[in-house]
């Protein structure tokens, strides 16, 4: 944490947080945020990316669809409120709780400011331009990989926009992915092709998933593309 950073959750009257929850009084948390009415948002924000650093680690968990387990946060009244929403729930939530949001609904640019003020989980739909699903057995020809599934191509665009967040992405899907053969293996050219290993989540890298270095994605083409 950086002495600006510090300062401004000091001034936000928010240093207490970490040690209250460090020492598990998440009641004393709870009635200190009551307590304090409209927070500054990028103080809160910044506590609650401490916490969510300190109790829920770096990877970023991309669900098909929103699962148990998980607090989606929804229906806020503007981008605004649902930042602050996020970082409340980060704040004053349990230790280690899982907090996402639906890209779908906010758009993936809001969604990769969200994983800045708490959140651990995102989920949305892997769509073309016009809005239509992509389909799982949907091809797509890649100079020098040859026939690569397209819902693929589009994880890796959204790996790169949570890595840009400066995270790491793990998409837990509810089936295996497209091609998969067997209890353990997944082709080349798929994210985590050929290489062996349990199929429950699959860790994304960029030289893993033959990405090329690390272009700028454009969140609102990743989000309809």
């Amino acid at each position: 944490m950086t002495r600006f950073v510090e300062q401004a959750i000091a001034r936000a009257g928010l240093a207490p947080v970490l040690p209250a929850r460090a020492r598990g009084d998440l009641d004393a948390v709870r009635a200190l945020v009551a307590s304090l009415g409209e927070i500054d948002l990028l103080a809160l924000g910044a506590v609650a990316d401490l916490v969510r650093a300190s109790e829920a680690g770096d990877v970023v968990h991309v669900h098909p669809a929103a699962s148990s387990g998980v607090q989606w946060i929804r229906d806020a009244a503007s981008e605004l409120e649902l930042l602050r929403a996020v970082a409340v729930a980060r704040v004053t939530g349990p230790i280690g709780a899982r907090v996402g949001v639906d890209w779908g609904e906010q758009g993936l640019e809001l969604a990769q400011v969200a994983l800045g003020f708490g959140a651990t989980d995102l989920t949305g739909p892997i769509t073309r331009k016009s809005g239509d699903l992509i389909a799982d057995d949907e091809l797509k020809k890649v100079k020098g990989q040859g026939m690569v599934a397209a819902s693929a191509l589009k994880r890796r665009e959204i790996a790169a926009l949570v890595r840009n967040a400066g995270r790491s992405c793990e998409f837990t899907p509810d089936r295996p992915p497209p091609g998969l053969r067997g209890p353990a293996w997944s082709p080349p050219g798929e994210i985590g092709g050929g290489r062996s290993g349990p199929p429950a989540a699959f860790a994304v890298d960029a030289a893993e998933a033959g990405a090329p270095a690390e272009p700028a994605v454009d969140a609102e083409e990743v989000a309809h593309a």
